[in-house]
């Protein structure tokens, strides 16, 4: 009997999974709330399959499992596992890297049109009655401008073909991508002093590990145009957050659209919460009704595969 752990307070999500696997007279599903960490062995200690959200799994936490062979995460980042030592515990990682590409796409673009056209502010003149068009400021034009973009995966490229429609020119910093990617999207490959210094638009697409950690900082920002807009749909602990609010209230760069934050617990500092240059979303570019759907059916299928005796796709940790 193979025994699949789902941790997750959301039992009702889990639909497909209930469906594909109590097909199976040889798998054992359930479902756990569990957080706590104590909480977490008790309830995967023994299990073959481990998936999670956002649960910490640590080297104790790894060191817990005694049977497990394959950790899947409902989404993109996984930087809240140790993929390394797993590795080393002959445990595949794997993430979904697929279900939610549009989606976060789409939302990027939402950043990006908000921000240039300032629609936030604008909502709130309306609604406090303020009308006057020579107090309130003007928006940018978003065609003829520069998007950057800080890696350059498959949300970033279909962000790319979307911002492309608006007649932008795009540069690219990514020391992976391939020729071919760069031409099928119309980008330039460029270094990060240069990306940096010509983009009106950065859009961020990067993981979060040590190399990429606050790679946007206060020498970054201020290497920026003065005009400049930073997006960021990955990670928060990508720009270091201080030094953006630094550079907003400083006027160093003009605006921001952030979906992800250092500190994503609610004790964001008041002074972003404030700008009137920045649009903000609680993390939610993935979570469409079309990409919920898709999650599942992503991460059970995997786990489908690597049951039949098949390699587990999308794995992250070199295994």
């Amino acid at each position: 009997m193979t025994k699949i752990v789902a941790l997750s307070r959301f039992p009702h999500e889990f639909d497909y999974e209930r469906e594909r696997y109590g097909a199976q007279n040889d798998i054992e599903f359930s479902i756990s709330p569990a957080k706590a960490k104590d909480e977490v062995i008790s309830v995967v200690k023994d299990a073959d399959v481990v998936l999670f959200t956002d649960v910490t799994f640590d080297r104790e936490l790894l060191d817990a499992l005694t049977k497990c062979k394959l950790i899947i995460r409902y989404g993109i980042g996984y930087d809240n596992i140790d993929a390394a030592y797993a590795a080393q515990k002959g445990i595949f990682v794997c993430n979904a890297p697929n279900y939610g590409v549009v989606d976060v796409a789409e939302h990027a673009i939402s950043l990006i049109m908000a921000c240039v056209k300032r629609l936030i502010y604008m909502h709130d003149c309306v609604r406090d009655n303020f009308w006057s068009t020579g107090a309130m400021g003007q928006s940018i034009r978003l065609a003829g401008k520069t998007v950057g973009f800080l890696g350059f995966g498959k949300i970033a490229r279909c962000v790319c073909r979307r911002t492309n429609a608006f007649e932008t020119k795009a540069l690219v910093y990514d020391p992976y991508v391939t020729q071919e990617a760069l031409d099928d999207y119309g980008a330039t490959l460029v270094d990060l002093p240069t990306i940096l210094r010509e983009a009106d638009i950065l859009s961020l697409h990067l993981p979060l590990n040590d190399k990429t950690r606050h790679m946007i900082g206060a020498e970054q920002l201020a290497a920026m145009k003065s005009t400049a807009i930073l997006i960021n749909t990955s990670r928060g602990g990508i720009v270091d957050e201080a030094a953006l609010i630094d550079a907003l209230e400083r006027g160093n760069i003009a605006g921001a659209g952030l979906d992800v934050f250092e500190d994503e617990s609610g004790k964001l500092d008041r002074r972003i919460l404030e700008n009137k240059m920045v649009t903000l979303t609680p993390h939610v570019a993935w979570n469409t009704v079309e990409a919920g759907a898709a999650l599942h059916k992503e991460v059970t299928e995997n786990v489908m595969r690597f049951l039949g005796g098949n390699r587990p796709e999308s794995v992250v940790n070199g295994l």
